[in-house]
């Protein structure tokens, strides 16, 4: 269906026109002879082949974003028009978007559909700046994003591999030499640490999280933030590596602890109250909405104590010191430090909607996607 779409409607919510494209003889024969006289007429006569199925609007963001561009509207929520996601227009008014420069500009399928060598009868593409005829590439239809959870979940063939290369591109791992000398090099999505040097044991210490939108082609995260969840982990370690500080950690039953600094939308019905069962019809409007635009920056804050005195190490260090035991305190001096991890967590699904949607018994959780981290030492000093 997709390659008999012939216009697309930038509104979004996959408002498109298609035509039913006009067949080989036996296209739609089974049996070998059929298929036989089929493929001989694909490659004696490939021009209508590539005049019923390849157009250019295929290579446009436009095409995209018949899909990837929604909204709804009063006659579904009964009040008035209110966006969704929007992938095209956050690209569209981006720094990846130049328009008529394609030596600068990177579109959704110079990432998402990088070339893949190929042995194809239609590989090559004369219309492209940097690409020819016979240049021996196709492109590739596996369409990588960040979506981790669905493959394996379906249990879908090839769904553990498609999961290992999800995961490589949400960290920024997978190289498309095509617009090597365009994108940005590192991390998707990288975090780093801004920690005082030194602080006073008793004293308070304020440590932030820098994340940068650095090679997402829009909004980070994007798609429907009412059930993705991307947020900042944080665990501070003494020196004998007990935790005195977390924040972002999940709790045994999958859910991430309050008070967690973490990018995602909380929609609301007309009434005010929340949407988190992904009914997403009877929205009009967001109470709080926290992504970041491509290029752009922001810093999660942290504040806690450090600690007066320090428990010096005693066996195995597991449970509470007997009142009847001797131990020793001593104050941190010079030598002693505070390890400050940080971690940039994703999951598709929110662990709300799983056990809305199957049950707490079933046991159903999203895998959580390390995508950067950043670590950093604190010296603990006197005066």
């Amino acid at each position: 269906m997709t390659h008999a779409i012939k216009e697309t409607d930038v509104q979004g919510n996959a408002n498109y026109v298609i035509t039913q494209p006009r067949r080989y003889m036996f296209a739609l024969r089974d049996g070998t002879s059929a298929r036989f006289v089929r493929d001989f007429l694909i490659r004696a006569y490939p021009r209508h082949h590539v005049e019923s199925l390849q157009h250019r609007l295929f290579k446009s963001p436009e095409f995209c974003a018949a899909c990837h561009k929604q909204f709804i509207d009063e006659e579904i929520n009964q009040v008035g028009w209110v966006q969704l996601q929007n992938q095209y227009d956050n690209w569209r008014k981006s720094r990846w978007n130049e328009p008529g420069d394609p030596t600068v500009t990177i579109e959704c399928r110079e990432c998402h559909m990088p070339l893949s060598d190929s042995y194809d009868p239609a590989h090559g593409d004369p219309l492209d700046y940097n690409r020819t005829a016979d240049d021996g590439k196709h492109r590739s239809h596996r369409f990588l994003a960040a979506n981790q959870f669905m493959p394996l979940a379906l249990e879908l063939e090839g769904g553990e591999e498609h999961v290992e290369l999800t995961e490589k591109w949400l960290r920024g791992e997978i190289e498309i030499p095509e617009i090597a000398d365009k994108w940005r090099e590192g991390p998707a999505v990288p975090i780093e640490l801004v920690v005082p040097e030194r602080v006073e044991p008793g004293g308070q210490v304020r440590i932030q999280a820098v994340l940068t939108n650095n090679k997402v082609g829009h909004d980070f995260p994007t798609g429907p933030l009412d059930i993705i969840q991307a947020w900042v982990e944080i665990v501070v370690t003494d020196s004998d590596g007990s935790v005195i500080y977390e924040s972002g950690r999940k709790d045994a039953r999958h859910f991430i602890e309050p008070g967690s600094f973490i990018f995602k939308a909380e929609p609301v019905d007309q009434y005010g109250n929340l949407i988190d069962r992904h009914n997403l019809w009877e929205m009009v409007g967001v109470r709080y909405r926290r992504a970041m635009f491509p290029g752009f920056s922001d810093r999660a804050e942290f504040v806690f104590s450090c600690p007066a005195t320090l428990v010096a190490a005693t066996g195995d260090g597991g449970g509470q010191v007997p009142l009847d035991e001797e131990v020793e305190l001593r104050a941190p001096g010079d030598g002693t430090t505070l390890h400050v991890s940080a971690r940039l967590m994703y999951r598709k699904v929110d662990q709300f909607l799983l056990n809305f949607l199957f049950g707490e018994d079933a046991g159903l959780t999203a895998p959580v996607t390390v995508m950067s981290e950043d670590e950093a030492v604190i010296r603990v000093v006197e005066g």
